[in-house]
């Protein structure tokens, strides 16, 4: 029996994901970091106001990830956590000088890949494609949804 191919979405998104990093990580080689740009440019954006759950809930990652995330950041010396004068319990999320300085350069690229990998698209099909990412998120939300609750109605 021949085996059909099919290729996932996922699958195309990874590909274009590695090659947007790759791209990204040669113009920020000189920033002595090499993940985690996102997340910084989402720190200084809120410096002072986040906690850490408060930053996994805006990435959309699990609280573990981004203990990674900080403490990698903390490290490098971009990021550092000061205890919240409200609730001594939490930690908030402050940036560095250094972060501050690396922060515009991050962004900066950001918009340079974003144009580099959007060029010859025009902005119609840019928000189709943005439009089309949102509608396939929340299908594959709604997804998990209903299969989670077959499952357990089934059992």
């Amino acid at each position: 029996m021949k085996v059909k191919l099919i290729e996932p979405i996922s699958r195309k998104l990874l590909v274009l994901g590695r090659a947007y990093l790759g791209v990204l990580g040669a113009h920020m080689e000189h920033l002595d970091m090499n993940r985690f740009y996102y997340a910084l440019t989402v720190i200084c954006f809120y410096d002072g106001e986040l906690t850490q759950k408060a930053l996994a809930e805006k990435l959309g990652k699990d609280k573990s990830i981004i203990v990674t995330v900080i403490d990698t950041l903390t490290e490098k010396g971009f990021v550092y956590r000061e205890v919240n004068p409200a609730d001594r319990r939490q930690h908030l999320l402050r940036v560095t000088e250094k972060a501050k300085k690396a922060v515009p350069q991050i962004i900066e690229a950001f918009e340079l890949m974003n144009s580099s990998a959007a060029h010859d698209i025009s902005d119609h099909d840019m928000e189709i494609f943005e439009s089309v990412l949102h509608k396939m998120k929340n299908n594959l939300s709604q997804f998990s949804i209903k299969q989670t609750n077959t499952t357990l109605s089934n059992n």
